[in-house]
């Protein structure tokens, strides 16, 4: 009897294995986080959707961010990841042509401001940028915020109040050239340079402290639109799309607006 018993208990055995090897390997892929390649601009804001949204699902976030140009470059290299979230059109439409992405859609949007810093005295007025004793730092052109800022002042040369040598006097005041717009904002906070072109949504409560804003005229600012996609490559295609939803939920949008961030389909306000 013992010898017939042997079989079914290996058997059973066998089977019991399986089952606790199939629902482990499901319990690894559930709680798998959901990986982010975001705009460094989209710090502040997307470091608090993911801690809502895992608050309200359990599922783990986590961002990396960066300029988008890095990132990008990145994707292109086959990071594991799962969700591409950039500061301008441009790289999300070259990985959609790559067919690196799945339906891209924009999110949000921003728009430039002039960030000065309150240990300077020299600047009041958009004007007082092109004076010979002033250190300006921007952003490097292949970084969103960088190529907004050529175009915003290739605008401001059409400024009555400026004059159209406006863009070159103020390159000629350009001290450094970053490569992502958090690096802009830590060198004006720091007393590195009078002035930083950055985004509106740059000045936190923390950096306020030590930066003040000049406005730019609507007539001559950049509206920045942030797509969001995921990615082709996704192994975790099904909690990341629900991160997606969820950014662009009225709870979501009104966390992004809650940092400065306008609606998509709407300007900057």
């Amino acid at each position: 009897m013992y010898k017939r018993l042997m079989p079914k208990v290996f058997f059973l055995g066998i089977v019991l294995l399986l089952m606790v090897i199939f629902l482990g390997y499901n319990y690894v892929q559930a709680e798998e986080p959901v990986r982010v390649m975001a705009a460094a601009s989209l710090t502040e804001v997307f470091t608090e959707l993911a801690q809502t949204f895992t608050e309200k699902t359990g599922i783990i976030v986590e961002c990396n961010f960066a300029g988008s140009q890095a990132l990008y470059s990145q994707i292109k290299l086959g990071v594991n990841a799962d969700i591409f979230a950039s500061a301008n059109i441009k790289y999300m439409n070259q990985l959609e042509e790559a067919e690196m992405v799945i339906e891209p859609a924009i999110f949000a949007k921003n728009k430039l401001i002039i960030a000065v810093s309150k240990a300077s005295d020299k600047i009041a007025k958009i004007a007082d940028l092109t004076a010979g004793d002033i250190k300006i730092v921007i952003a490097d052109e292949s970084v969103p915020v960088g190529g907004y800022t050529i175009k915003m002042l290739t605008k401001e040369n059409s400024n009555p109040d400026l004059g159209e040598n406006f863009k070159a006097e103020f390159m000629g005041n350009v001290v450094s050239k970053e490569l992502d717009v958090k690096s802009v904002v830590n060198k004006v906070y720091l007393g590195e340079a009078d002035a930083g072109v950055v985004y509106q949504t740059d000045l936190t409560p923390t950096t306020k402290k030590k930066v003040t804003m000049l406005k730019i005229a609507d007539k001559y600012n950049i509206i920045a639109s942030y797509p969001i996609a995921l990615l082709k490559s996704s192994q975790n295609k099904k909690a990341a799309q629900q991160f997606i939803d969820y950014i662009h939920s009225d709870e979501g949008i009104n966390i992004l607006v809650k940092y400065g961030f306008s609606r998509p389909g709407m300007d900057s306000d």
